[in-house]
């Protein structure tokens, strides 16, 4: 299927415009329009037959890639995901069906922390939190080669808790340390999952990209949508035990709750 196939994509409305790009792309999937291995249009070009911004794309690209819908291969561009064989294991579904609905509130109070503390650490962070907030994403991807999961269980703490001592709030790195016990199996049980690596490392440079560049709007995102995917999972997993769901929100719903769009649609 040729990735510049007129028409296959059309204007949008006026709606948040992350969220619709995201909407659209699923639908093409679900309803066969694109297929396993099929790769999307260049940004630009998407962009110009969406009528957004090139921004919007980005993000939708980076929601997708989170999720396991899409691939992003360096060089090459964006392809529709392979599905994945085995999404849940068994441990992971029972730890949702057990705690699903109170694992959902801390992951919603965690996501409210980590985006305050980005956002900070993009005007406190020093040279030396940067340089350590660098090698913690470097351990963890060095345990995801290795395909050492309870070293990336302690690498991928490592790494978060140093974006709470970069943003320099004592108050908020102590709130966040107080989480922590409560989301370590689950943490363990993500780590997991298939094509996990896929979706942690991406996301933890994503953040780190974001502070660099002292975006606090990047940064924020970032890491809303790094663990809004895992939130997802967790709904996926408390739904497919048989348990309530009821209170937990959809990836849109909290994704908009905590992000900014970078742009709006023109028509």
């Amino acid at each position: 299927m040729s990735s510049t196939e007129p028409g296959l994509y059309t204007a949008l409305s006026r709606r948040p415009v992350t969220e619709v790009i995201t909407e659209t792309i699923t639908e093409r999937i679900r309803s066969g329009a694109l297929k396993p291995g099929d790769k999307l249009p260049a940004e630009p070009e998407l962009a110009r037959q969406l009528q957004v911004g090139r921004g919007s794309v980005r993000e939708a690209i980076r929601t997708l890639h989170t999720l396991g819908v899409l691939q992003v291969v360096r060089g090459r561009g964006t392809f529709v995901a392979e599905p994945m064989q085995q999404p849940h294991s068994e441990q992971f579904v029972d730890l949702s069906s057990a705690s699903g609905p109170d694992l959902a509130q801390v992951l919603e109070l965690r996501i409210a922390l980590e985006t305050a503390a980005v956002s900070l650490a993009c005007v406190r962070a020093t040279d030396d939190d940067i340089a350590e907030m660098r090698q913690r994403v470097a351990d963890h991807e060095a345990a995801a080669e290795r395909g050492d999961v309870y070293a990336e269980h302690r690498t991928d703490e490592d790494f978060h808790d140093s974006l709470l001592r970069a943003s320099h709030n004592q108050n908020l790195h102590a709130m966040y340390r107080m989480i922590v016990p409560r989301m370590s199996d689950f943490r363990l049980e993500t780590l997991k999952l298939e094509r996990s690596s896929q979706r942690f490392v991406p996301g933890h440079r994503d953040i780190l990209g974001g502070i660099v560049a002292r975006s606090p709007r990047e940064s924020g995102n970032a890491a809303a949508r790094h663990i809004a995917g895992l939130y997802k999972e967790l709904r996926a997993a408390t739904e497919e035990s048989g348990a309530s769901a009821h209170s937990m929100l959809e990836f849109s719903e909290l994704i908009s709750c905590f992000t900014s769009d970078p742009d709006i649609t023109r028509s």
